[in-house]
């Protein structure tokens, strides 16, 4: 039996080259040569055109001065033909003659140079025509070979950044995150630069003017609020109730104090005699004070809640309710009451719905762009840079909102 080798299960190695690529090598060349034809042309009619503009502005110069010395001639005419005395009638009507043969030629002199002015006005009218109409054909042919018809990569990277564009509005619009918003704004601005096409700047300049809108808005202080709110739900344990008795503390007497005030300050503390008021037979039993306690903790953590959603009409109810139980349960005068209600005026005072600016421009662009057909020639994917923060949630500085949260 024969063997096998290895050697046999090998495939052969293609020993002739890739036709393909070799065209598209000679069109990318075609391609260079014609871009660069047009740009030639079009310095070459860009220097003809100052030379013959300097050329026909120093005619007018010409013009001007001739036409300066032939009203000077009129004038030394006049006064020469006013000078003449009638007593010598023939030498005037000699010199006047002469004058007037004067005058005819610089006139037959002037009507030639005016043609050949007009003419030359003419021909450089025309020639600049032709100019302005030969720079017209090259921007045509330039912007035919920067617009082409849009293949696979391209349009898969345009998807791309409509995926980012869309992300910044939703991260903006659902949970106020500016800061994931502007790194998305920033993603795609980075995108579209790798294009390196004229096409795109109208979409560079929106998303430029969306960023700005981004910086100038305001942000939520969330430290602010959960450190106030914090704050408040400790000092709920420390508030005593109306009618409650108020620990006082009790003073020990001096070395030098007499035997009976050592025994009174012995026994003050054991025995108190005072009269019982109104508000203390109103006083809840301790397991009613521990749910009110309770009840006040969960408002302020509803106020939360509505800040996290940035309901601004829920965090003021809720801050209003927490007040009132307050001003019913809780000793109005105790030193702590004083602390609570100014941090309670702070967390009012804040605004946990600030406008937010509107950054669709850019997404409303990107789309007439693809529905023109218009696209940047077939590059590599545009790689994003090291340093470009990502996109996660976990991102932002700021909180955001469960999906779950209740009373919404």
């Amino acid at each position: 039996m024969n063997e096998i080798l290895p050697s046999d299960l090998q495939e052969e190695e293609p020993t002739s080259g890739n036709p393909g690529r070799g065209l598209a090598l000679l069109a990318l060349l075609l391609s260079l040569l014609a871009a660069g034809g047009t740009g030639w042309l079009f310095w070459q009619d860009y220097t003809a055109s100052g030379e013959q503009e300097a050329r026909f502005n120093a005619t007018t110069v010409s013009m001007e001065q001739q036409l300066s010395k032939l009203d000077e001639r009129v004038s030394a005419v006049d006064t020469k033909v006013s000078g003449l005395t009638a007593a010598n009638p023939d030498v005037r009507i000699k010199n006047v003659e002469q004058e007037l043969a004067g005058l005819r030629d610089a006139t037959r002199d002037w009507k030639t140079f005016q043609s050949e002015s007009s003419a030359w006005t003419h021909t450089m009218q025309a020639v600049i025509e032709g100019n302005q109409a030969r720079l017209a054909g090259a921007e045509a042919r330039l912007t035919a070979l920067s617009a082409r018809e849009m293949n696979g990569s391209t349009e898969l990277d345009l998807a791309e950044i409509d995926y980012v564009l869309r992300l910044a509005q939703e991260r903006l619009q659902l949970f106020g995150d500016t800061r994931t918003a502007a790194q998305a704004l920033a993603i795609a601005d980075q995108h579209l630069s790798a294009f390196d096409n004229p096409l795109y700047l109208g979409l560079q300049r929106e998303i430029a003017s969306a960023q700005q809108a981004l910086l100038q808005a305001a942000a939520i202080d969330y430290p602010t609020v959960y450190r106030t709110v914090d704050t408040l739900q400790n000092d709920i344990g420390s508030l005593p109730f109306k009618g409650a008795e108020v620990p006082v503390e009790i003073s020990r007497p001096s070395e030098d104090a007499g035997w009976w005030a050592r025994i009174r300050s012995a026994f003050s503390g054991l025995v108190t005699v005072r009269r019982q008021t109104s508000e203390e037979k109103d006083l809840p039993v301790l397991a009613d004070q521990e749910v009110i306690r309770q009840h006040a903790w969960l408002e302020l953590e509803v106020a939360r809640l509505a800040a996290m959603r940035r309901d601004q009409e829920a965090w003021v109810a809720t801050l209003n309710r927490f007040s009132a139980t307050l001003e019913k349960w809780f000793e109005s005068g105790a030193p702590a009451m004083g602390e609570v209600k100014k941090l309670l005026a702070e967390a009012q005072s804040i605004n946990v719905d600030p406008p937010l600016p509107d950054i669709s421009a850019p997404w409303v662009a990107l789309q007439a762009v693809r529905a023109a057909g218009v696209s940047a020639p077939a590059t590599s994917a545009p790689s994003v840079p090291a340093s470009s923060p990502a996109l996660s949630p976990d991102s932002s500085s700021e909180p955001e909102p469960g999906t779950g949260d209740s009373g919404q």
